[in-house]
């Protein structure tokens, strides 16, 4: 009897090189699936790390200085009222990456000339110029202040996000195992790096300030304005807000010294004005 030859379906050993090339294709997938979901949570994670939602305190340095008018009777001053004429985009603020003014009024622990106010009165008092009383008909003068600027600038260039991401897209290049694992490591990496580096960077802050003297009468004695600067180079990650710390350092130094131009030439107005009584 002749034997028919046992068949095998093709389909049979097919079984496992597709099984091997939907792994492949789901692989595939998968790391496409990563590599876009970082692409998408890259912006939202810098919009999310470059806010602050902590408020802004002025924490205002004493210090001590005897401006007092020589052998002349220290004059009472009553402070009128202060004024906030700042430009609406300092008040708002603007920027998030690059240019940021900050802080803006809503960030402020209270109004920015009711924080201003309490600097004045703290720099006249220790300065020993006059003695500041709270009503009017006390006073022998009566000083107003208009802020015009009172704010700070952090700038930061390009490179403070290309070189970390050059560091981060380079890591990945290195240790994924092909081009779209590599890519979407590469950019899981330099989101880390944007965070974590510190780049070089530029905080400065400003106070422009005019005050305006008048007798008790209503009379107008004396009106000056100055300008407080102060800035320099800082350290940071090209998603970092520090408001805190930059108006600590900063902004403090720029009132400081616009009061202290301030006064000074208010002093010398008073020392005119008795040596004509």
């Amino acid at each position: 009897m002749k034997r028919s030859a046992l068949r095998i379906p093709n389909r049979i050993p097919n079984r496992i090189p597709n099984r091997i090339s939907n792994r492949i294709s789901n692989r595939n997938m998968n790391q496409n699936t990563n590599f876009w979901r970082a692409i998408f949570l890259l912006p939202v994670l810098l919009v999310l790390a470059s806010c602050s939602s902590e408020k802004i305190v002025l924490l205002y340095p004493e210090e001590q200085m005897d401006m007092s008018l020589r052998n002349l009777k220290t004059p009472t001053l009553y402070i009128d009222g202060v004024y906030d004429l700042r430009p609406a985009d300092q008040r708002a603020g603007e920027g998030h990456f690059l240019t940021i003014k900050f802080p803006k009024d809503e960030s402020w622990y209270r109004p920015v000339a009711e924080i201003y106010a309490e600097a004045l009165i703290q720099d006249v008092e220790q300065t020993q110029l006059v003695e500041v009383v709270s009503m009017r008909s006390e006073a022998d003068y009566v000083l107003s202040a208009e802020l015009l600027s009172v704010g700070c600038v952090f700038d930061r260039g390009i490179t403070s996000f290309l070189l970390p991401t050059a560091v981060g897209m380079g890591a990945g290049m290195a240790f994924g195992e092909n081009t779209s694992d590599r890519i979407s490591t590469g950019i899981a990496l330099s989101v880390v790096a944007i965070l974590a580096i510190p780049m070089p960077a530029k905080s400065s802050a400003e106070a422009e300030i005019r005050l305006t003297l008048k007798s008790r009468q209503g009379d107008l004695l004396w009106m000056e304005t100055c300008k407080g600067e102060a800035e320099d180079r800082v350290y940071a990650g090209a998603t970092a807000r520090q408001d805190q710390e930059y108006v600590d350092e900063f902004l403090t130094k720029a009132i400081k010294r616009c009061n202290a131009c301030l006064l000074g030439q208010m002093r010398q107005k008073l020392l005119e004005i008795g040596s004509e009584g």
